[in-house]
């Protein structure tokens, strides 16, 4: 049966309807567990569908970032055009690269930053859910805007499809494997991992400006890292998702 907030109050109270007599109140574990019930029971007759649950967490993200990320491939864009796609620029694009994955962290952290994980466990879904949720719409926007971008360097000449995958998208991967592999751990915090970012950020401009040690490494290398990163990367989300409760303020008394 379930009990609408009237009838809680009755309980807890130890009132029965308009009558003043006294009555034995409810024992409160006997009173959680009824109230347990009645909001299970009413989440039930109105769960979201998984469409409407990403919608409505997409309402949660602030757009500008998106629009920040946007605003970062249009200004490496427009060096691109404006040197003839010149030797520094080109291999300055994983500074862009790695600012442009750095920009996830905000937007994944809040939960931590403003110390709401521990109330979020204690939402009807879960905090997986709610990251997972969160991770798969920035994957939508980032495919696109990526998508967007390779296709307008690549379709006007600017580079090949190779020298893009080294130049950007591999600093890009290995910035997202530090994002997500520091998320979920509880000794580290958001600016540690933003530092985190900039440290790869700097190593990795040392290693392309360097004409000497950048021709030394083989196309074979190249994919290696390539691969390497992307698997690095799927596992940090699949390790993230199955131990999220590892960054609760508290430890939870249930299993």
């Amino acid at each position: 049966m379930r009990l609408s907030n009237r009838q809680l109050r009755k309980y807890m109270n130890g009132d029965s309807g308009g009558c003043r007599e006294k009555r034995e109140p409810v024992p409160t574990a006997g009173l959680i567990l009824k109230s347990k019930a009645a909001f299970y029971e009413g989440e039930e007759r109105d769960t979201l569908t998984a469409a409407e649950f990403l919608y409505w967490q997409g309402g949660y993200i602030r757009k500008y970032w998106w629009a920040l990320q946007g605003g970062v491939l249009l200004i490496l864009w427009i060096s691109l055009k404006l040197t003839g796609s010149g030797f520094y620029v080109r291999r300055a694009m994983g500074v862009a690269a790695s600012l442009f994955a750095a920009m996830l962290l905000p937007e994944l952290w809040k939960n931590r930053s403003g110390g709401a994980v521990e109330v979020e466990c204690a939402a009807f879904y879960s905090l997986r859910q709610i990251y997972a949720a969160r991770m798969l719409l920035f994957a939508i926007v980032d495919f696109l805007l990526l998508c967007c971008f390779s296709l307008t360097v690549v379709l006007s000449g600017r580079m090949l499809v190779w020298e893009l995958t080294v130049q950007f998208f591999l600093p890009y991967m290995v910035t997202c494997c530090i994002c997500f592999r520091t998320l979920y751990s509880q000794a580290v915090s958001e600016p540690f991992a933003l530092a985190l970012c900039m440290v790869w950020c700097g190593v990795w401009n040392l290693l392309v400006l360097s004409e000497k040690v950048y021709k030394a490494v083989s196309a074979p290398v190249w994919t290696a890292m390539l691969g390497i990163s992307l698997a690095y990367l799927g596992y940090s989300v699949y390790k993230g998702q199955k131990n999220y409760k590892e960054m609760w303020e508290v430890k939870p008394l249930w299993n």
